[in-house]
């Protein structure tokens, strides 16, 4: 990767640093702090959640089956968590 912008940076006094805004492409970025000091930023695209109205109507029948007091046995979680080594 090319480098296509260099700048220095100071942290504020709330421990904040600000990135100019024109050498910026993305709004969001996810941040990683290293041990050594050095921070690293990976661009990110959030995307709206979208449920389907199938979906949607699956979970009210499932609300309407709890306040109805309609529900399946208790699952006991001890063979999993032997299974994960948390017992």
């Amino acid at each position: 990767m090319a480098v296509i912008a260099e700048t220095d940076v100071k942290k504020d006094a709330r421990n904040r640093i600000t990135l100019p805004a024109s050498e910026v492409a993305f709004e969001h970025y996810h941040v990683l702090v290293h041990d050594d000091g050095h921070i690293e930023l990976h661009p990110r695209v959030l995307t709206s959640p979208t449920i389907s109205v199938r979906t949607l109507a699956m979970i009210d029948d499932a609300m309407a089956n709890v306040v109805a007091g309609i529900a399946g046995k208790p699952v006991d979680p001890d063979p999993l968590l032997a299974l994960l080594g948390e017992e």
